[in-house]
């Protein structure tokens, strides 16, 4: 019998050198869990935002929201309220609400630019240099995962203006 370390996969005839299990696959998910809670324990202990670009230079927006949404109340909910209303994208004459676009399992694409703009509006005022920054760091996928674009690209110059605009309103009312 061949003997490996449990990478991920089933195979017939393979033992795990760990613990002598045949059943590699299941084992090495089994295997696993405890060193993704460390990973994202240490995400977390790092701080939002500030690992949240990937080496691509995409923002990885799991990073960006340390709360799991799922009827979670956030600091930023109503300004993730008017952004989901109010801003869409436009994919070839399709307007799809930013309420309605999933950035990770459990989180809208609202919720995540909410707490993103909301800190930035928060610390450093309104800039909307940043703004656009960050737009053109969010990837939007596009077929199923096959294209990545920017979400600067998807959103119609009145949709940028409509998220300029409440997020002026957001930084007055601070």
């Amino acid at each position: 019998m061949k003997t490996l370390v449990c990478a991920g996969s089933s195979r017939a005839g393979v033992i795990c050198t760990n613990c002598g299990r045949s059943d590699a696959g299941s084992h090495a998910r089994q295997s696993r869990t405890p060193q993704l809670q460390s990973l994202r324990l240490s995400t977390l202990a790092r701080g939002v935002g500030k690992d949240a670009i990937d080496s691509s230079g995409w923002l990885d927006l799991a990073k960006l929201v340390t709360s799991g949404g799922g009827g979670v109340k956030t600091a930023y909910e109503d300004l993730a309220d008017k952004l989901g209303k109010d801003v869409y994208l436009d994919v070839n004459g399709w307007h799809l609400y930013l309420r309605d676009v999933t950035a990770t399992k459990g989180l809208k694409l609202h919720q995540v630019l909410a707490q993103q703009f909301g800190e930035q509006v928060s610390q450093d005022g309104f800039k909307q240099a940043e703004v656009e920054a960050v737009l053109k760091k969010v990837p939007v996928k596009l077929g199923g995962g096959k294209l990545s674009v920017a979400l600067s690209d998807v959103i119609p110059s009145k949709g940028v203006q409509d998220l300029v605009r409440i997020l002026e309103d957001y930084a007055r009312d601070l």
